[in-house]
């Protein structure tokens, strides 16, 4: 079995995505940064379980950390080879870009998969109508850590709209995915903001798209 045949193998083993059981930050990142050798879930945990004891901490909280980030990276890793797969696409020569994933039709992008935010103050339909002001709203509150950034960024966006809470399981249906990107792909509606930037105050104009799948 291939490698891409076995990660989406061992992501579709995950019964239940466990909770981070704390933020999101740079130091439990650092602690966690195996997850992106390890192709298996048996290995992910096993990593954990040596991280807890090298560490003194709960086995259980670094395991389902490192379990969240693991499925996350991965489902989006796997997302990524769809863009990458279109002729229009042209992916970043260093794999450890911090802000850039790909080029399309030369302008860099950061591609960022996620559910549709709680916190979001309108509806979902409001959102769909109005994607600038979702875009607008993921830059103001991402996180202000490691990952902040206003460079360019393509939203996958993801809706359990009958069971909110089953929402991560839409990671994995590559089948689906697949065809939205390539909808998009097919014409891109690419959307110019202006945001601020949370640190410097600066005002960015980044280049922004926002792929809905709502089930």
């Amino acid at each position: 079995m291939s490698d891409f045949n076995l990660i989406r193998h061992e992501l579709g083993k995950v019964t239940d995505l466990p909770p981070w059981g704390r933020p999101q930050g740079d130091a439990w990142d650092r602690l966690s940064n195996f997850v992106y050798r390890v192709k298996t879930l048996r290995g992910v945990q096993r990593q954990a379980s040596a991280v807890a004891a090298a560490n003194g901490l709960d086995v259980a909280l670094i395991e389902n950390y490192a379990i969240r980030r693991w499925y996350n990276h991965h489902t989006h890793n796997q997302i990524l080879q769809m863009f990458l797969a279109h002729p229009d696409v042209q992916p970043e020569e260093n794999a450890k870009h911090r802000t850039i994933d790909f080029y399309l039709r030369g302008l860099p992008f950061d591609l960022k998969v996620s559910r549709f935010p709680r916190a979001y103050p309108e509806s979902l339909k409001f959102a769909w109508q109005n994607r600038h002001h979702l875009a607008r709203w993921q830059y103001a509150h991402q996180s202000m850590q490691g990952r902040y950034h206003t460079g360019n960024r393509l939203f996958v966006v993801l809706h359990h709209r009958q069971t909110p809470e089953l929402t991560w399981q839409l990671r994995r249906d590559f089948e689906t995915l697949d065809k939205l990107v390539t909808e998009f792909l097919a014409e891109p509606l690419l959307l110019g903001l202006s945001v601020t930037h949370n640190h410097s105050g600066e005002i960015i104009q980044p280049w922004a798209a926002v792929i809905f799948y709502v089930k």
